[in-house]
């Protein structure tokens, strides 16, 4: 295994967290009730709903990013002993 400093300078550093049992059960269930909506309502329906969606956590896990990287530089600063002013 490579350390994890030398894979963040590669880019090999994977981000994306394993599925736990929860989470792929959800899952699971979401894909039958998409079935069922895209039954009454057409393909184009759900496609254009999911994609929505897809929008809403991609803006959504930016915002934990940002808040993540404000909250990580206003740690080091107060450990470096400097005034945050962010």
């Amino acid at each position: 295994m490579q350390s994890i400093l030398y894979q963040l300078f590669s880019g090999e550093y994977d981000t994306t967290p394993e599925w736990d049992k929860k989470q792929r059960e959800l899952s699971k269930a979401s894909l039958v009730e998409l079935d069922k909506v895209a039954a009454v309502f057409g393909s184009e329906f759900v496609d254009r709903l999911c994609d929505l969606q897809g929008e809403r956590e991609e803006w959504r896990n930016y915002l934990y990013y940002r808040s993540g990287f404000v909250l990580g530089a206003r740690l080091m600063l107060e450990a470096l002993g400097g005034q945050p002013s962010i």
